[in-house]
């Protein structure tokens, strides 16, 4: 008999019995289907993760002062901190390889609209590449960020949002080359001119309270204008401007362990006799391979524990096989009359245990899928429900695992093998004469 023919015969055998046959798929679609809904939760959190990183846009090393472990109390002083000029020294030794961003609180301002009524604004001033990531590149509706070129040359311009426009001018039309003058609370006063609109994301409106503000003026938004322009406007220097934290990124064949090494170098010997403070270097992209590990030892540890239902619907697999082969032994014994080898007889009941596990597998795998499936649904629905103003920055994506379908494919199989082996060999080994007599 080929094998074809054994294929053919083992779904007619199983389909005479449908319903213990699904009975003794069930412990393989339980355990395959707890596998996969496990594989592809812990494989979409991963992808989600890493989409979400991907939309706060290009990933920089950020570095800050840091207290050692060993603190005694003392406060930080001149010599601890960060300052505007090492970072730009730095920047200076690789031109070309390494660029920055920072931004610091210049002040509240008081502004006096069109109308002549009064609000109120926070004053930011901001690096040239501050607005480099895309997900502040997508918030520009008009006009353009302040750029290098006028962080370099100290000019006067600034970003606002179109929340801004209607509280200035009412309307955001036509607002692009508009000198405003911010009267500053404790700083210099000073006249900026508008090159850029932005619109707040749903997180921002929420944190600035602009849909439940009473009145239009209440609301206080961001204006973003050069850094050097600030700096100008406070009448320091960049020795003494002193940065809580700044943006390090790279460009051209420069990668991010070629970055980390140029700051280690550079600030090495600055920090070397420091028993306080040493300088931090967060890295985004190490923070999120370690999560995915983690996320990935989780995923395979409970994987394991769930695969373990396999062994139980292995063991289900191999008694049903015992008793149908009890079943069918005149079967068997008017088959070897006939000329079937002991093989025939094999091959036959180690194809039905195959089959019935690899079928059980299959449902297991679409089941799982569609619990994967499901949960993201229920995961985007919470979300929009309970935490709307975030729902933008995550993109819940269902990532199911190929590599755990393809191997609970092949565990299936194999279960089928291992645990149909023996029914089959007992079957195949039966004395004709014996079976034939059995009633």
């Amino acid at each position: 008999m080929n094998f074809l023919e054994s294929i053919k015969m083992a779904f007619a055998s199983l389909a005479i019995n449908k319903l213990r046959s699904f009975l003794t798929m069930l412990g393989i679609i339980i355990g395959i289907s707890a596998v996969i809904t496990i594989t592809t939760i812990g494989n979409s959190i991963s992808k989600t993760l890493s989409s979400t990183f991907d939309q706060i846009g290009e990933v920089k090393l950020t570095i800050y002062p840091e207290i050692r472990e060993d603190y005694n109390g003392r406060v930080m002083e001149d010599d601890d901190t960060l300052t505007l000029e090492m970072v730009q020294d730095l920047i200076s030794q690789h031109p070309g390889e390494l660029t920055y961003s920072c931004n610091e609180l210049y002040g509240g301002a008081d502004i006096v609209n069109l109308k002549g009524e009064s609000f109120k604004a926070i004053m930011i001033g901001v690096s040239g590449d501050y607005f480099d990531p895309p997900q502040f590149k997508k918030q520009i509706v008009q006009g353009r960020a302040p750029s290098n070129a006028d962080n370099e040359g100290m000019k006067h311009t600034c970003i606002v949002s179109d929340y801004f426009c209607e509280q200035y001018f009412g309307t955001t039309e036509n607002v692009l080359g508009k000198t405003i003058r911010f009267e500053m609370m404790k700083e210099a006063n000073i006249n900026l001119t508008i090159v850029g609109v932005m619109e707040y994301t749903e997180l921002e409106k929420n944190s600035l309270k602009i849909n439940t503000a009473k009145s239009k003026l209440d609301v206080k938004t961001y204006v973003y204008f050069p850094y050097n322009t600030m700096l100008s406007a406070k009448g320091v220097s960049p020795r003494e401007t002193k940065l809580s934290s700044a943006q390090i990124g790279w460009t051209g064949d420069c990668d991010s362990e070629t970055a980390k090494e140029y700051i280690k170098d550079y600030f090495e010997p600055i920090y070397r006799n420091n028993e306080i403070w040493y300088l931090e270097i967060y890295d985004q992209q190490e923070e999120m391979g370690m999560i995915t590990t983690v996320l990935n030892v989780i995923t395979i540890a409970i994987s394991v524990i769930a695969a373990i239902s396999l062994i139980v619907g292995g063991v289900g697999v191999m008694n049903i096989m015992l008793v149908s082969i009890l079943e069918r032994t005149r079967e068997i014994g008017v088959r070897k009359a006939l000329g079937a080898l002991n093989g025939d007889i094999r091959s036959q009941f180690v194809i039905e245990a195959v089959i019935i596990c690899l079928t059980g597998g299959a449902i297991g795998v679409l089941i799982g899928v569609l619990n994967g499936i499901l949960l993201s649904k229920v995961a985007a629905f919470l979300l929009n429900s309970f935490a709307a103003e975030y729902a933008e920055y995550i993109n819940l994506s269902v990532q199911p695992s190929i590599p755990a379908i393809i191997i609970s494919l092949v565990f299936s199989m194999l279960t089928g093998l291992i645990f149909g082996y023996y029914p089959a060999k007992r079957a195949g080994n039966m004395n004709p004469i014996d079976a034939l007599r059995y009633e």
